[in-house]
């Protein structure tokens, strides 16, 4: 495990690397970190596309290398400065190639934090 969290601190043994999973697609979704990318198999958003996972913003200069091989590239990113900026940065690099996902989910934090709000209002609505 390289994570180390507490409620007042987080942190990871260095180095940080990204995981690539390559299943011959010519589409790829990119994640901020793991949760992410398990919410989004939750969701049925990875349907068969490779996925990238950054585990962190600073990794993104390590998937500019992977990411060139992709016609398409569906960006699962957080709704704060750094998924912004990690999106712009993508945008500069790769164009139009680049979709921005996270209107899939405007007024959540992440993709996580999107799923959370849905699964909770299905189960209240499941209660008498």
């Amino acid at each position: 495990m390289d994570k180390l969290r507490n409620p007042y601190w987080k942190g990871a043994y260095p180095p940080k690397c990204i995981t690539h999973i390559d299943n011959g697609n010519a589409r790829c979704n990119v994640f901020e970190g793991f949760i992410d990318f398990l919410s989004a198999e939750k969701l049925g958003y990875n349907d068969g596309n490779d996925n990238i996972v950054l585990n962190s913003v600073s990794n993104l200069g390590k998937a500019l290398t992977p990411l060139s091989d992709y016609s398409v590239i569906n960006c699962y990113l957080d709704n704060d400065d750094a998924g912004r900026a990690a999106l712009a940065k993508l945008r500069k690099e790769f164009g139009d190639r680049v979709a921005d996902r996270s209107t899939l989910y405007p007024d959540h934090k992440d993709l996580n934090d999107y799923l959370v709000s849905i699964t909770l209002k299905q189960k209240s609505k499941l209660k008498f």
